[in-house]
C-alpha cells in the first residue's frame, strides 16, 4: 500500500519578505499546456482539465454563480438589419431536459430571432404556421419493416417550403412548440436569413408543415397556438451563496511522466463520469472523475520497440457500443525521436501516414466485481495513408454498424466499414483451424471469414487490410488479403468519396464527422490553422459536396464542433456559431440533403471576441459555456468561461466571467529564493533535496511532513529557525554550484564502505558530495547535455579491466564519463552516439574493451585503456560477440540501496511531482512495529530509537488526520498523540498513476469517493495501531480509533462517502499483517454500516463467485477468494438477508479451501469457521470441517507450514467454535477419541485436548466426565497399538486435567482415577484395565474438589454448597471379589461414606467455578490427615 505525501513548504526557499508561493499555481503557470478539456456534471458543476507537455493532469472544479461580465466589449458582431416588422414576443416554454440520447438542443438556435441578420430586399422573407394539418413523422422509426415508406414522407413532403422557423430550429429537442389553429391567422413574424425569397413569395406558401433541416425522423411535434422560444441552460443550483470561485480539485501525476509523455488527448465519458487519457507515448489510461483516481491503463502498441519513438500518438475518438462500454480508436503521427533536439537532427519530412489500434473501454460495476478495463482489439500493424488528424471514428445508431473516416495523403475522403469480431468467434475459429487435419495450407488462403452482424450490409469482405492500402483487382488482392490480421478488427473495402480539400496550401489540423438524413450521409468540418471546410457523403462512392465555411480570426483554430446536425460552433479567438442550410437555384430552403440541386450554406449566425488564449475548450453537456485557458503577461494562467445564451436579450446574451487565477508566480521566477530540483531519500531520517542554488539540504521525512510555513532563504545556515523549535535543515552542503543540481544518485567505495551523492546539473556537469558531511569532493563538466544515469563498476570485480572500481556517468547524448571512486579522477571520456544508452558491456579477450549498444539499435567497441574505437556493428552481432562469453554486463539502472519506505515518484512532471515521496506503508509499519516493540511499551522513554520512531508515526498520522471534524479529536491528538497542523497533504497512489489532492477544507477529504475514504482511513487505523503499542498513548489511540472508524458519517453529514468495503478486503489480501487487521476491522464495522438493501445487493453482485461455482483453474484466483471474503463476512453478520442457495454455496467455498492442502487461502477458510460455524454447520458436514481445523491446530508437519503459519489461527478457531457449539464440539471430540479413523487423528484430537484445558478450562469443566471416560477406553490394554500410540498424550492429558481441575484426582501407585460430577457423584476408573470401577453417590449438590490419600486407600470429596466434607474407603478388599462394580464396604451398612464431616466458613464458601479453580485445595500432612484450603481458610480433618 502505498502513500503519496506531499510537501509543498520545501519546494521554494524565498526571502522572508516576499509573498508566499503556492506550489500548485507555480508548477501550473510554468509547465507547457498540451490539451485541455471541460465538462459540467449532473450536480451543476463544472469542471476543467489541463493536461501538460510533462505527463501530468490538473483537475479544476467551479461552483456555479451569476457573475458580472468581466469585458462588456463583448458583443455580437453580426450586421444590423433591415427594417421589417417586429416578431411577436414569444410565450416562455416549460423547462426541458438538458442531455439526449444523441444530440443536444443549439445553443445557437433562435439566437438570431430578434432580427440581427441583414437581408436583402429581394432575399427578404415573412414566413408564418400553416394551418394545415400535418401528421407528424414518428420519432421511432423502423428501417426493417418500412423503409419506403419513411421514404414516400420524404419525398410527399419535399415539394412544401420550409419556413423559417424550421431553418433556425435545432433538429432534436428545440424546447419549442408551434400550435396549429384550424383557421387561418395572421403568421407569427420570424427573423430572415440572406438569400432567402421574397416576402411576397413567402407569404404565398405558408402552409409547410415545419420540418428539420436535415433529420426527419427527429422533427418536433407541432400542436396548435403558440411558439415558445428555446429555453435557457439549465440553472445551476447555488453553493452557499458565495461568489464564483475555482478550485484546483487535484493533480494527477501519470506513470511514467517526463519527456516525450505528454498528455496529447483526454476526452470525457458524461454517462460514465469517466476521463481516458492518451499520452505522446503511447499510454492509454481511463480515469474516474469523482476521486480523479486511475481505474484502467493500457498500452497503444503491445510491445515496446525502438520504433516507438519514432511515432507521437496525439487523437482519440470515442464512441459509445453500449451501456458500459464504449469503442476508443488512438491515431499517432510520425515524429522525431526525443534526442533529435539532443543531437542537432535536422528535422526530415514527416511520412503522411497515421498509425492506429482500437480499444473496447468496459466500465466496471460499482461493486468492483469487474473492474474497469482496456482490451486491445487490433494488432500493432494498423496503419493509414493520411495525417492523424484526419481520422474519424462514427457509429450507426440505426443498425449499430462503424464507419472509419479520414482524409488521405491526396486529400480524398474514404470511408471503410469496421467490424469488432467477438472475442469468442476469435477462439473459435482458432481451434477449427488448428484442430481439423482436412484444411489444407492451401485451403487456408481462401477461407471466408463470415460476418457476424448480418445487419451490416450485404457488402462482401474482400480483403483486410492495412487502412489507407489500395486494394488491387484480380489475383493479386487474392494474394494479399490473407496476409494481413488485425486481431478483432475487420475492415470492409475501402471506398473513396471524392476530395475534401482542394487547396494545396490547406494543412489539416482536424475532422469532425456525423452521421444525418436518417443516418444514410455523413456530414463532415474539416479546418486547418485558419480554415475551414465542409463536406456531406452520400451512400454511393464518389458522391460527396462540399461546402466553404467563412471564418475569419487573428488566431488559430481550434477545434470545431457540432452542435447537432445543423448548427456548430468554430473555437479561435473568436468563437463563432454556423448554421447549416439547404437551398436550391432559387434559394429556396430545403427539406433534407438528397437532391443533386440543392446546395449546402454554412450561415454564421453569432461571434464572441474571446481573446488570445492558450487553449479552448466546448462540451455537449454545457453547450452555451466555452472554457478558456490563457496566460496573462505576468506568467500566470487564468481559466475564464464565455457564455453565449442566444435566448437573452443583447445585453446579457455574451458574458465572460473569470473562473481561476493563479495568484502565485512561475517556478524559477521567484526573486530571492531557490527552487526544488531534485530529491534523493536515504533513509527515513536522512532526505536530500538538490536546490536550484546549487545547494543540496540535508533534512528528514518528519520535518518534510510537519512543517506548516515557508522555508525561508536568509540565513541558509545549518540550521536556521523558523518558529520556535522548528529547524529549516540538519545540514547544507559547504559550496554552491553556480548551476542546478537536476538529480541525485547514491553511491559507494565498496572498499572502504564511504558513501558518496553523484549529482547531475543542468549545464552538462558532475559534482560528487560526501554523504555524511555534504562537503563538496570534486567537480567536472564533461558533457553538454546534463547527467542522466549512473552505474557502478564495483572493486571486487576483476574481470572489468580499467573500468574497475569506477563510476559510469552517462548523458543524455549517450556521452560517458569514467570516473574513478578512489580519487575522484576523470579517467576517460567515451563519445557519444546518434541515440542515448541502452548497455554497457566491458570485458573482452583482455578484459579492456568496452562495448555499447544503443537504442537505435547500432553499437560500438572501444578499447578503454587507449581509447582508440575499434569498430561499429549492429545489436545482432554485439550479442553474439557477448554470448561468446567474457562481458560483464554493467547495469544502468541499479544503484546503491535508499530507503525501502521511502521512494520518489518515476519520471520528473514539475515540483508538485518532486515533492511528492511515495510512503510503503506495508515497510514502514513492519520497521516502525519492529522499534516500538524492542523499546518497550514506553515508547516516550528517552531510547533515542523510540524517539524517531515516534516522531516518523506523528509526522505521518499529521498529514493523514483531517483536523477539524471534531474539536475533542483534536484536542486528544495534538496534546496527547504529539500531532501537529501541517501544509502536507496524502494523495492516493497505484501502479497506474499517483493523486494528489488539494482540499480546502476537511469534510472533502472525506467526500470524494468510497475507495479515497477507504484508504485514507485504513493509513489512519494501522498507524494508530503501532502507536498504539506504547502503553500512554494506547487509550487514545483507541478513541482515535473508534472515531475514524464509527463516527465520520455523522460529523461529515451526507456528502460522506462511507469506506468501500470491497476495497478494504482487497487490502485483506494483498498487504502485510499490520494494515491486514486494520482492515479486518473497518471490514466488519462497514458491513454493519450497510443497510439491508445494500448488503443484499453486494451480495448478489459477489456471489456468482465463490469458488465453488468457478472451474478448477479459478477456485484459487484473486477474485474468488475476495468474492468469499465478502459474502462469508456479510453471511456471518447478516445472515438472514441471504437466501439459502447463498449460504450453501459459501458453507461449500469454505470447506473446499479449508480441505486444499495446497490452497494459499486456508487462513480465510479458517477465520470464517470461527465467525459462523453455526451457520454453515447446517448445509455442510460440520464434524468433517471441525476435524480438519483439528488436524490444521495440532499438525506439525513441515510441508504443512507455511510463510503464514495456519496452525495458531486454527487452534483459536476451535477454541471460538468450542465456546460458541461446546456440546457439538465435546460430541465430535469424544467420538474421535473413542473411534479415530488412524491413530494419527486420535493422536492430533488428544493433544487438542491438552491446549483445550491449558486454554479454555471452564469450556470443558461441565464436559469432563465425558471427556475423562473416552481417555480412559483410548488406553485399552486389549489394543496394543493404539494404547501405545497415545499413552503420552493420554497421560499429558490427565496431568492437566488432574492440574487444573479439582474435582479430579489419580493415584499413581493404584492407577486409580478419580472424576466428579455436576451432579455430585464421582466415578472411579482402573487405568490398568480402562475400566469402570464404580460410582460414588454422597454429595447432593456440585463437589468442588476430590483428593486420594497418600496410601490410596482414602478419597475425600468436598462440597462448598452443602458445607460438608466426605471421606471415602476405596482401597480394594476382599468382597470386591465377590460384587465387582461395587463401591468398597464403607464399615456399615449402604451406600453412605465412611466419614461426613460438616463445616462453615462463612461467605468465603461463595465463589464461582473459577474461584473453585484456583481458592479450592487439599494438603495431606499425614497419612490420615488433610487439610482443606478456602481462600484463607484452613480447615484440618482426621480420615
Amino acid at each position: 500500500m502505498l502513500l503519496p505525501l506531499t510537501f509543498p513548504a520545501y519546494a521554494n526557499i524565498q526571502d522572508a519578505s516576499g509573498p508566499p508561493i503556492r506550489v500548485i499555481e507555480s508548477d501550473f503557470n510554468s509547465e507547457q499546456t498540451a490539451s485541455f478539456i471541460s465538462w459540467r456534471t449532473e450536480n451543476g458543476l463544472d469542471h476543467t482539465a489541463v493536461g501538460s507537455s510533462s505527463g501530468s493532469i490538473n483537475v479544476f472544479s467551479f461552483h456555479p454563480t451569476n457573475t458580472p461580465i468581466l469585458d462588456s466589449r463583448a458583443r455580437p458582431t453580426i450586421t444590423p438589419p433591415s427594417e421589417h416588422n417586429p416578431p411577436t414576443a414569444p410565450s416562455p416554454s416549460p423547462s426541458h431536459s438538458r442531455r439526449h440520447s444523441r444530440s443536444l438542443q443549439s445553443p445557437s438556435s433562435l439566437s438570431f430571432n430578434q432580427a440581427l441578420i441583414n437581408v436583402s430586399a429581394r432575399a427578404r422573407v415573412v414566413s408564418g404556421v400553416s394551418c394545415e394539418q400535418v401528421e407528424a413523422p414518428k420519432n421511432y422509426v423502423d428501417f426493417e419493416d418500412e423503409p419506403g415508406r419513411l421514404k414516400d414522407i420524404l419525398r410527399s413532403n419535399s415539394k412544401h417550403k420550409r419556413t423559417l422557423a424550421d431553418s433556425i430550429l435545432p433538429s432534436f429537442d428545440r424546447g419549442v412548440v408551434i400550435e396549429q389553429s384550424p383557421a387561418p391567422a395572421s403568421p407569427t413574424l420570424l427573423p430572415t436569413l440572406p438569400n432567402s425569397s421574397s416576402g411576397a413569395s413567402s407569404m404565398s406558401n405558408n402552409k409547410d408543415d415545419p420540418r428539420s433541416l436535415l433529420s426527419a425522423t427527429n422533427s418536433p411535434t407541432f400542436p396548435s397556438g403558440s411558439l415558445s422560444v428555446l429555453p435557457s441552460p439549465r440553472q445551476l443550483s447555488p453553493f452557499d451563496g458565495s461568489p464564483s470561485r475555482g478550485t484546483v480539485k487535484a493533480s494527477i501525476i501519470l506513470d511514467p511522466c517526463g519527456s516525450r509523455h505528454a498528455v496529447s488527448g483526454m476526452r470525457y465519458l458524461e454517462t460514465a463520469d469517466l476521463l481516458v487519457v492518451l499520452q505522446e507515448s503511447g499510454k492509454l489510461s481511463a480515469f474516474d472523475m469523482r476521486d480523479s483516481t486511475c481505474v484502467a491503463t493500457c498500452e497503444c502498441t503491445s510491445t515496446r520497440s525502438y520504433q516507438d519513438q519514432f511515432w507521437k500518438w496525439e487523437t482519440i475518438r470515442i464512441v459509445p457500443t453500449g451501456d458500459p462500454t464504449y469503442l476508443i480508436l488512438a491515431c499517432a503521427s510520425p515524429s522525431q525521436p526525443p534526442f533529435s533536439e539532443t543531437f542537432g537532427l535536422a528535422d526530415e519530412p514527416r511520412d503522411s501516414t497515421a498509425r492506429m489500434n482500437m480499444f473496447e473501454l468496459s466500465v466496471g460495476d460499482p461493486h468492483g466485481v469487474h473492474p474497469t478495463r482496456f482490451e486491445r482489439l487490433a494488432s500493432d500493424v494498423w496503419q493509414v495513408d493520411g495525417p492523424a488528424a484526419g481520422v474519424e471514428l462514427l457509429m450507426n445508431d440505426t443498425d449499430g454498424s462503424f464507419q472509419l473516416v479520414h482524409i488521405n495523403s491526396t486529400n480524398y475522403l474514404v470511408t471503410r466499414r469496421l467490424t469488432i469480431i467477438p472475442a469468442y468467434e476469435i477462439r473459435a475459429r482458432g481451434r477449427s483451424f488448428t484442430s481439423s487435419p482436412a484444411h489444407s495450407q492451401e485451403d487456408s488462403k481462401s477461407l471466408a471469414i463470415p460476418n457476424p452482424f448480418k445487419v451490416f450490409g450485404s457488402k462482401s469482405v474482400e480483403s483486410v487490410t492495412l487502412l489507407g492500402q489500395n486494394n488491387n483487382s484480380g489475383t493479386e488482392q487474392e494474394n494479399i488479403s490473407p496476409t494481413i490480421d488485425l486481431g478483432r478488427v475487420q475492415l470492409e473495402e475501402e471506398e473513396s468519396r471524392g476530395i475534401v480539400i482542394s487547396s494545396p496550401e490547406f494543412l489539416l489540423e482536424g475532422i469532425t464527422a456525423r452521421y444525418a438524413d436518417l443516418n444514410e450521409r455523413i456530414i463532415g468540418l474539416a479546418w486547418s490553422n485558419t480554415d475551414i471546410t465542409g463536406f456531406i457523403a452520400g451512400e454511393q462512392e464518389r458522391d460527396l459536396t462540399t461546402f466553404a465555411v467563412p471564418f475569419r480570426s487573428r488566431g488559430k483554430i481550434q477545434g470545431v464542433h457540432f452542435m447537432d446536425d445543423q448548427t456548430f460552433v468554430a473555437l479561435s479567438d473568436t468563437i463563432s456559431h454556423y448554421c447549416l442550410r439547404r437551398v436550391d437555384a432559387d434559394n429556396n430552403t430545403g427539406t433534407t440533403f438528397s437532391g443533386t440541386s440543392m446546395i449546402t450554406q454554412a450561415i454564421q449566425t453569432l461571434t464572441t471576441s474571446g481573446g488570445p488564449s492558450l487553449m479552448l475548450s466546448w462540451s455537449r453537456s454545457s453547450p452555451h459555456d466555452v472554457f478558456a485557458l490563457r496566460q496573462l503577461r505576468s506568467g500566470q494562467k487564468e481559466i475564464l468561461v464565455h457564455t453565449i445564451n442566444p435566448r437573452q436579450d443583447a445585453s446579457t446574451k455574451q458574458q465572460r466571467r473569470s473562473l481561476w487565477r493563479a495568484q502565485s508566480p512561475s517556478s524559477g521566477t521567484i526573486p530571492g529564493g531557490a527552487t526544488l530540483m531534485s530529491v534523493l531519500p536515504v533513509e527515513l531520517n536522512f532526505v536530500l533535496l538538490g536546490y536550484s542554488d546549487g545547494h543540496i539540504r540535508q533534512t528528514s521525512l518528519p520535518c518534510l511532513l510537519q512543517r506548516r510555513c515557508r522555508v525561508q532563504s536568509a540565513p541558509l545556515s545549518a540550521f536556521s529557525p523558523i518558529s520556535g523549535d522548528d529547524l529549516l535543515f540538519d545540514k547544507v552542503s559547504n559550496m554552491s554550484l553556480p548551476s542546478f543540481i537536476l538529480n541525485m544518485h547514491l553511491v559507494r567505495n565498496d572498499r572502504t564502505g564511504e558513501r558518496y551523492i553523484l549529482g547531475g546539473t543542468d549545464d552538462g556537469g558532475i559534482a560528487i558530495w560526501a554523504l555524511e558531511s555534504l562537503k563538496l569532493q570534486a567537480r567536472f563538466t564533461p558533457f553538454v547535455v546534463p547527467l542522466t544515469r549512473v552505474a557502478q563498476v564495483l572493486q571486487s570485480n576483476e574481470n572489468a579491466g580499467p573500468l574497475r572500481g569506477s563510476l559510469l556517468c552517462v548523458s543524455g547524448d549517450g556521452t560517458i564519463a569514467v570516473v574513478s571512486i578512489e580519487g575522484f579522477e576523470m579517467l576517460y571520456l567515451i563519445p557519444g552516439a546518434s541515440s542515448p544508452m541502452a548497455r554497457i558491456y566491458t570485458g573482452g579477450d583482455d578484459n579492456n574493451r568496452a562495448l555499447l549498444i544503443y537504442a537505435d539499435g547500432s553499437a560500438r567497441v572501444w578499447d578503454v585503456k587507449s581509447g582508440e574505437f575499434l569498430r561499429a556493428t549492429n545489436e545482432e552481432k554485439a550479442k553474439e560477440l557477448v554470448d561468446a562469453g567474457g562481458w560483464i554486463n554493467i547495469s544502468l539502472d541499479k544503484s546503491e540501496l535508499t530507503s525501502i519506505s521511502i521512494s520518489m515518484l518515476s519520471g520528473s512532471a514539475g515540483p508538485v511531482s518532486l515533492c511528492t515521496l511515495l510512503l510503503s506503508l506495508d515497510r514502514f509499519l513492519k520497521y516502525t512495529s519492529v522499534n516500538v516493540k524492542s523499546s518497550g511499551l514506553a515508547l516516550s522513554s528517552s531510547s533515542a530509537p523510540s524517539n524517531a520512531t515516534l516522531s516518523q508515526l506523528r509526522a505521518v498520522l499529521s498529514v493523514l488526520l483531517t483536523p477539524g471534524l471534531s474539536p475533542d479529536i483534536d484536542e486528544i491528538c495534538e496534546n496527547r498523540l504529539g500531532t501537529s497542523p501541517t501544509s502536507s497533504t496524502v494523495g492516493f497512489a497505484s501502479a497506474l498513476a499517483t493523486t494528489i489532492y488539494h482540499h480546502d477544507h476537511p469534510i472533502h477529504a472525506w467526500s470524494m469517493s468510497a475507495k479515497v475514504s477507504a484508504d485514507r482511513v485504513l493509513a489512519i487505523v494501522s498507524v494508530l495501531k503501532i502507536l498504539s503499542f506504547a502503553e500512554e498513548l494506547s487509550h487514545d489511540c483507541q478513541t482515535v480509533i473508534t472515531f475514524y472508524s464509527t463516527s465520520l458519517a455523522h460529523v461529515v453529514g451526507a456528502s460522506y462517502q462511507a469506506p468501500d468495503v470491497a476495497y478494504l478486503a482487497t487490502q485483506w489480501f494483498d498487504s502485510s499483517n499490520d494494515i491486514r487487521q486494520a482492515a479486518k476491522t473497518l471490514f466488519e464495522a462497514g458491513i454493519v454500516r450497510l443497510s439491508d438493501e445494500e448488503s443484499i445487493a453486494l451480495v448478489d453482485a459477489w456471489q456468482h463467485h465463490l469458488p465453488c461455482l468457478q472451474p478448477s483453474i479459478e477456485k484459487e484466483s484473486a477474485k474468488s477468494s475476495l468474492a468469499l471474503f465478502i459474502c462469508g463476512y456479510m453471511a456471518a453478520e447478516k445472515y438472514s438477508l441471504l437466501s439459502t442457495s447463498s449460504l450453501i454455496d459459501i458453507s461449500k467455498s469454505i470447506v473446499l479451501y479449508l480441505h486444499d492442502e495446497s490452497s494459499a487461502h486456508r487462513g480465510l477458510a479458517i477465520d470464517l469457521c470461527a465467525r459462523g460455524f453455526q451457520i454453515w454447520q447446517h448445509y455442510i458436514d460440520a464434524m468433517a470441517m471441525l476435524r480438519a481445523l483439528y488436524t490444521l491446530a495440532t499438525n506439525t508437519r513441515k510441508e504443512i507450514i507455511s510463510a503464514r503459519n495456519i496452525g495458531p489461527q486454527a487452534r483459536l478457531a476451535v477454541l471460538q467454535i468450542a465456546s460458541s457449539s461446546t456440546p457439538f464440539f465435546m460430541t465430535t471430540l469424544t467420538l474421535d477419541i473413542l473411534n479415530p479413523k488412524t491413530l494419527d487423528q486420535r493422536k492430533a484430537v488428544m493433544q487438542l485436548v491438552a491446549f483445550m484445558i491449558r486454554k479454555r478450562p471452564l469450556i470443558l469443566y461441565p464436559n469432563l466426565p465425558r471427556l475423562m471416560e473416552a481417555v480412559v477406553k483410548s488406553l485399552d490394554p486389549n489394543s496394543t497399538a493404539s494404547r501405545d500410540a497415545v499413552l503420552d498424550s493420554a497421560t499429558e492429558i490427565i496431568g492437566h486435567v488432574v492440574k487444573t481441575f479439582p474435582t479430579v484426582d489419580f493415584h499413581m501407585a493404584t492407577q486409580r482415577l478419580a472424576v466428579g460430577t455436576s451432579e455430585g457423584a464421582f466415578i472411579m476408573y482402573d487405568l490398568k484395565t480402562a475400566t469402570q470401577l464404580y460410582v460414588l453417590e454422597g454429595h447432593k449438590r456440585r463437589p468442588a474438589a476430590c483428593t486420594f490419600s497418600p496410601d490410596g486407600r482414602r478419597l475425600v470429596t468436598v462440597s462448598l454448597e452443602e458445607g460438608v466434607v466426605l471421606v471415602w474407603k476405596v482401597g480394594s478388599s476382599f468382597t470386591s471379589f465377590f460384587n465387582p462394580g461395587a463401591p468398597p464396604r464403607q464399615g456399615h451398612g449402604g451406600s453412605l461414606p465412611f466419614k461426613t464431616l460438616n463445616f462453615n466458613v462463612g461467605d468465603e464458601a461463595n465463589m464461582t467455578i473459577t474461584g473453585t479453580l484456583e481458592w479450592v485445595k487439599f494438603e495431606w500432612p499425614a497419612e490420615r490427615t488433610v487439610r482443606l484450603h478456602i481462600r484463607e481458610s484452613v480447615l484440618t480433618f482426621s480420615t
